[in-house]
């Protein structure tokens, strides 16, 4: 069986208010021709199908376009696991409709969320929302909350790990999950899952999955050096972090009689690797997603701006970044004028010497860099108040608004 995983594709995402829907149109026309030429079986997307509780309507008009080409394939079926981004009621108001043409929504966690494929077993695990873990109590104090919301995860992969062996009877078992692994790389488009990342676990709660198909964190990764527990990344740079990124999906192959992890870019096998002989998948194999609109990062000396500048693609977009002696206030000005349209200059900042640096330059990014923790914290600074309390107290309200927003 062949299986591509795939997550976070944040349909409606914006980037420094540019739109992205042509470049996640483009992805999704490269997904249903790749899902036909490779010979897919089945697709799991792990989570943040959009990027927002609400979408925009023509981000769920390109979602349901999507779904309606998988049905014509006839040949793929489909798991979806709702994210952090997600709501759950949202995606899963057709699943009724959509599992009549073998796609299976699981917007919030449930007491059945296997799905038996036929060539194995996927535990279909969405992002597991504190209250779907435990029941807050008086008094308790941050550290009691970790330990129970992480012994809470671990207990329920356990849970679907016994489910899925009994029901697979030696067929492969996978997991999905839309969380943080301890030891894996972030981006700066990602947003903390839980207060303070109590979410975030070890790579061990997966022992015992064939393969552990992972959606949240943006950068496609192995997690502590195991091929068989992957985060797919997302399928487009969501952030100037992301540009350097090569965005990918990744296939599974899941017949018996090898043991070779395929990495690279065709299934060319180049590598044997010991995280997939204890399992029943003979291949994973890591595929590049072209790119339809480039980010870079760029950097240049004021002295010779248009010189270093002429190496930005053409049709970019970008983030530019200024050596600097002193302040120039008419510094965006001069950086688009020598980009002469060649391509779009999204961001300019000034990289200045410390002692030429204005105290609220140092402190105040632009308004589109700042999460609202940083916004609080910031207040709390400028008021010199002591903060530690405060900053959990609202930590708590704004999880609690975000599970509302999405449940």
């Amino acid at each position: 069986m062949r299986i591509l995983h795939t997550a976070d594709w944040h349909l409606g995402a914006r980037l420094i208010e540019r739109d992205r829907l042509a470049e996640h149109a483009a992805f999704v026309d490269w997904l249903i021709e790749t899902l036909r030429t490779e010979k897919i079986d089945a697709l799991l997307l792990s989570g943040d199908v959009f990027d927002a509780a609400n979408p925009p309507q023509d981000a769920v008009a390109l979602y349901f376009d999507f779904l309606k080409r998988l049905a014509d394939l006839k040949t793929v079926k489909a798991i979806i696991t709702g994210g952090n981004h997600d709501s759950a009621s949202h995606l899963n108001a057709p699943r009724d409709l959509l599992r009549r043409f073998d796609v299976h929504v699981f917007g919030h966690a449930g007491a059945d969320n296997l799905v038996d494929l036929g060539g194995c077993v996927v535990a279909a695990v969405p992002f597991l929302r504190e209250r779907d873990l435990r029941q807050a109590a008086a008094g308790e104090t941050i550290a009691t909350v970790h330990e129970q919301v992480r012994a809470a995860i671990r207990e329920h992969y356990a849970a679907q790990l016994t489910a899925a062996r009994t029901l697979a009877q030696g067929r492969p078992v996978i997991a999905m999950g839309h969380l943080t692994v301890l030891g894996a790389t972030t981006s700066d488009s990602e947003r903390d899952i839980h207060i303070g990342n109590l979410g975030s676990v070890g790579a061990d709660v997966f022992e015992g999955f064939d393969y552990t198909a992972l959606g949240h964190l943006h950068r496609p990764q192995r997690v502590a050096g195991n091929e068989a527990i992957r985060y797919s990344g997302s399928p487009i740079p969501l952030s100037f972090s992301e540009a350097a990124d090569a965005k990918s999906v990744v296939i599974l192959d899941t017949e018996t009689g090898g043991n070779t992890a395929e990495i690279g870019r065709s299934q060319s096998s180049e590598s044997k690797n010991s995280s997939l002989r204890s399992s029943n998948l003979c291949g994973v194999t890591v595929l590049p997603i072209p790119l339809s609109r480039q980010l870079i990062r760029v950097k240049a000396a004021r002295a010779t701006l248009a010189a270093d500048l002429q190496n930005v693609p053409a049709g970019a977009w970008a983030e530019v970044t200024v050596k600097l002696d002193a302040p120039e206030p008419d510094l965006d000005r001069q950086v688009r004028e020598a980009a002469a349209g060649r391509f779009e200059v999204l961001k300019v900042l000034a990289d200045l010497p410390i002692s030429e640096t204005a105290p609220w330059q140092a402190k105040a990014p632009t308004l589109h860099d700042l999460q609202p923790r940083d916004v609080f914290r910031e207040l709390l600074t400028e008021k010199q108040i002591e903060g530690d309390e405060l900053s959990v107290v609202f930590d708590e309200l704004l999880a609690l608004r975000e599970e509302k927003i999405s449940g």
